[in-house]
């Protein structure tokens, strides 16, 4: 209908009302995905399939389905990758986590602003792993609101996000996937000069090539 492939719609309202349903539409479908995913992981029937992949295509995967929407809102949507190794890990909850982090980091931050995903090797007492950050020169986050983000159904209120909406299980079901691969999310923010939200991955699973259940305790 949006796309007048029925014939055309005539009055220019109606294709408004049509692009207002078509986003309502993919906006509900989001919400229900997060909804469903996050009670799989609480109920413990989340499965994560680990098998070698590149970040590189996973991340060009989740900018291209988010790039319409960062240039619609008038920003600069960049990726600094360095050459990284594979790494054993569910392309899907990757993707998912991406995306989750993208999606916020536009949705908060104002017109002319930026968005780059970065990522690094790190070396630790655990091993080899790799750091993606998505930074944001948005509105920030004040210090006692950080730690309650990741919190399901927790939001923060600020005169910009009064025009967003959402479940508020972005960064709860995130972090749920994150800590599934054995990995760590961490956020840094300054209120009025953006966020940057980092995750880190093991690059090998102990137990690689297989299907796992989890439970979120």
């Amino acid at each position: 209908m949006m796309n007048e492939m029925f014939g055309p719609l005539g009055d220019q309202r109606y294709k408004g009302y049509s692009l207002d349903i078509h986003n309502s539409g993919q906006h509900l479908l989001a919400l229900i995905n997060d909804i469903l995913d996050m009670s799989k992981i609480e109920a413990g029937k989340m499965a994560l399939k680990f098998e070698p992949l590149h970040l590189e295509d996973v991340t060009e995967d989740a900018v291209r389905l988010v790039r319409n929407r960062a240039e619609a809102a008038g920003l600069k949507l960049e990726v600094d990758f360095p050459p990284l190794p594979e790494i054993e890990a569910d392309y899907r909850a990757v993707k998912q986590v991406l995306l989750n982090l993208l999606s916020n980091a536009i949705k908060f931050t104002p017109r002319q602003g930026r968005v780059v995903v970065r990522a690094e090797i790190r070396r630790d007492p655990l091993g080899e792993r790799v750091k993606v950050s998505v930074t944001d020169t948005g509105i920030g986050i004040a210090a006692e609101d950080l730690a309650r983000l990741a919190r399901p159904f927790e939001q923060v209120e600020s005169q910009h996000s009064k025009t967003t909406q959402g479940t508020g299980l972005g960064l709860a079901l995130t972090k749920s996937l994150v800590e599934m691969h054995d990995g760590a999310l961490e956020m840094v923010s300054t209120p009025g000069d953006g966020t940057t939200v980092s995750f880190t991955l093991p690059i090998s699973q102990s137990s690689p090539m297989q299907v796992r259940d989890y439970a979120v305790a």
